[in-house]
This record gives structure tokens, sequence and C-alpha cells, in this order.
């Protein structure tokens, strides 16, 4: 796929997570001291929107049953493997507007 424009820069201030649908795709944005990082933002465990989760420093809370995924990997902190994630996306930030490529 391509780069298809999620959002303004100023939808997800720093330290924020925000939902958007991207190409059909539910996807949160996380603004991590000014870096935008994208994950599929449906949780794992019972479909929670991690877009609306609380963010740590790279970790989202989902608001459903509290589970952790780190944004910048998409994995699930304290699997045991490591092996567990969700989808990671990449991002372009252009002027002021953020780009997601959810292919």
């Amino acid at each position: 796929m391509a780069f298809v424009r999620a959002a303004k820069t100023g939808a997800v201030p720093q330290g924020a997570i925000a939902e958007f649908e991207v190409s059909g795709k539910s996807v949160a944005v996380a603004n991590v001291a000014g870096k935008f990082f994208a994950i599929n933002s449906v949780c794992v465990h019972e479909g929670g929107p991690l877009g609306e989760g609380a963010l740590n420093g790279t970790v989202v809370i989902c608001p459903w049953h509290a589970w952790e995924y780190d944004v910048t990997t998409g994995k699930i902190v304290g699997s045991p493997d490591g092996a567990e994630r969700i989808a990671c996306y990449p991002v372009e930030i252009r002027g002021d507007d953020i780009y997601v490529d959810v292919g």
C-alpha cells in the first residue's frame, strides 16, 4: 500500500495516544517525546481500543483489561518470549500531517 494521511500532528500531543481510521483499519498513533508511532488499535485480548488507552512512556495500557503494549515494537509487555505482538505501521511526518502505511 501507500502512506495515507491519518491526522494532524496537533491531534496527538506529546505523551498521548489517539485512534484514527486509516484505509479501513483502526490505528493508534502515539507521540513519544515528539516521535510518532503507529500500531494496530485492536487489543489481541478482547478487542479493546488501544487508541483510547493511557500512554506511559512507550507503553500503552488497554482501557478494557490493562494489557500493555510497547508502541515502538508492538510487543506485549510481559510476554514470556516477546514473540506476541500487534502490528506496527511505518509513519512519516509531512509538514504538520501524520501519514501511516497500513499496507
